[in-house]
């Protein structure tokens, strides 16, 4: 029999002395796809990180007829303003119809073989591209398929990874995820400010073949292997991940034990008497235990308002056309340049939250992310005022740089990893399967918005309204986070759920 397990268990006994911690990171890397040197599992958030980063340097060489590859073979078509916002946009509307089945299939397949089986629509899209050229119609449809790999990633990767660790450095395997999907983007910029057209995408493309060749050799998560009543395989997963010897060791007997307790509980949560004619009972005894007033119901509102606010404070619009907005800004220095430091900014500003998070508070963070976002983007728009205006604004054009660097910072420090965090704390444990899912599809349905109607609102009511739109919708999200969302730092899960009776 098969169940759905997407949570890990949390060790109540003393940790695991004699564990190696390696093993961990490398199988953890290969799953978020890239070049670390630590953690295989982190591979495939480089290639979700080089699909959302292509844009930036790709639709000025489509855009302006740049060369194809270092011979400087042009391309027959220049991409139009709405033929570009839609090969932005088609990604996140993949990654829309990526994300709702990844969970059952990752329950089905397992999610090692996932993982493995979405290096090939990444490198279906990537040949596409290179194949494609300039033809609109094939870079649609590369894109969408790229996107569809992001999506299914973005659900089975953390899922793994969680699976995999012990408790000690979970957190830390949790970060690294976003630090390889920047890796991502900063790679992708790199290479379109250093060569053409031609090599960007074919050295996109090399990623997720590295990410096969690697993670093939990674084990399955023992978690899903024990929900399949194969444990023994589980422990030979176990032992390696732990980095131990075949020998009887009490640590591994105990993990396994207590993987085991939560597949029981987690079918006896499930298990429900269905007799003959009883189908539409079951669904009205479903729909009568649905309560707004419900701490499930109460963090549902919260992280979907806080999906809401991350991806309409304009973070997809900055990454997805960096290079578009230093060219628009007029900025003293090279858009390609720019785009770089913006790029090795936000890599760095990445490892800010797991060094304050648990210090700090998560509410502090969020309201100061917003904050910074909003003067960020007000300083945006106030030199996009002056330059519709006429304003001599050359001896300012550092300020594009310092404002998309501080807004990426802000951006990093809080409304970037914090909303995912929250909402694994506020979740009850039967509650997170689902609700996770949806969350996934709000926020990537939420990202094609924004991807698709930027480039429509900032042609038609120019930069300095957008960019003024955005900071508005930041200075809503503080106030949303000081009225409507609780500190679950240092807290228990059942603290949490009190609290959230309370509100």
């Amino acid at each position: 029999m098969e169940y759905s397990v997407t949570q890990s268990v949390e060790s109540t006994g003393p940790l695991v002395q004699d564990s190696k911690r390696w093993p961990q990171y490398l199988a953890a890397s290969l799953a978020l796809n890239g070049t670390s040197l630590f953690y295989p599992a982190t591979l495939f958030a480089v290639c979700v990180g080089t699909v959302d980063g292509w844009t930036a340097p790709a639709l000025p060489f489509l855009q302006l007829a740049q060369g194809y590859n270092s011979s400087n073979k042009s391309f027959h078509h220049v991409i139009t303003n709405d033929e570009a916002s839609w090969i932005g946009s088609l990604a996140p509307l993949g990654g829309l119809t990526g994300a709702i089945p990844a969970g059952y299939l990752a329950n089905i397949l397992g999610r090692r073989q996932l993982l493995l089986l979405l290096t090939v629509p990444m490198l279906v899209g990537w040949i596409i591209i290179i194949i494609a050229q300039d033809s609109v119609p094939l870079l649609y449809i590369a894109r969408f398929i790229l996107g569809v790999a992001c999506g299914a990633a973005t659900v089975a990767t953390p899922l793994y990874n969680e699976e995999i660790a012990e408790v000690r450095i979970r957190g830390a395997l949790g970060v690294n995820m976003d630090i390889m999907f920047n890796a991502g983007i900063l790679y992708t910029y790199v290479i379109g400010a250093l060569d053409s057209y031609l090599w960007l995408s074919l050295s996109a493309c090399i990623i997720p073949a590295i990410f096969a060749v690697t993670f093939f050799w990674m084990p399955e998560s023992p978690m899903f292997l024990v929900s399949k009543g194969e444990i023994g395989k589980a422990e030979t997963s176990l032992r390696w991940l732990r980095g131990l010897d075949k020998e009887k060791n009490i640590d591994i007997e105990r993990e396994l034990n207590q993987m085991k307790e939560f597949v029981n509980e987690s079918l006896s949560k499930k298990t429900i008497q269905v007799t003959k004619n009883s189908k539409c009972r079951v669904l009205n005894a479903r729909i009568a235990n649905v309560d707004v007033r419900s701490p499930t119901a109460k963090a549902v509102r919260i992280i979907l308002g806080l999906m809401t606010f991350q991806q309409l404070s304009g973070i997809e619009a900055v990454i997805y056309y960096t290079v578009d907005i230093f060219d628009e800004a007029g900025s003293s220095l090279s858009s390609s340049i720019c785009t770089i430091i913006v790029g090795i900014l936000q890599l760095i500003s990445t490892y800010i939250p797991s060094l304050i998070v648990d210090r700090a508070g998560r509410r502090i963070l969020l309201i100061l992310s917003e904050f910074g976002m909003a003067v960020s983007l007000f300083v945006l728009s106030l030199h996009f005022t002056m330059q519709t205006n006429h304003v001599e604004v050359l001896w300012v054009g550092w300020i594009p740089l310092v404002a998309v660097n501080m807004y990426i910072i802000a951006f990093s420090v809080g409304f970037g990893p914090l909303p995912w965090l929250i909402m694994a704390e506020l979740l009850s444990t039967e509650a997170k399967v689902w609700v996770s899912s949806m969350a996934v599809c709000f926020n990537w349905s939420l990202t094609f918005a924004v991807t698709k109607l930027f480039p429509v609102v900032n042609r038609d009511l120019g930069p300095a309204i957008t960019y003024g739109g955005f900071c508005f919708i930041c200075v809503l999200g503080i106030a949303f986070v000081v009225f409507f969302v609780p500190e679950t730092q240092g807290k228990s899960r059942e603290d949490i759920q009190r609290e959230l009776m309370a509100i």
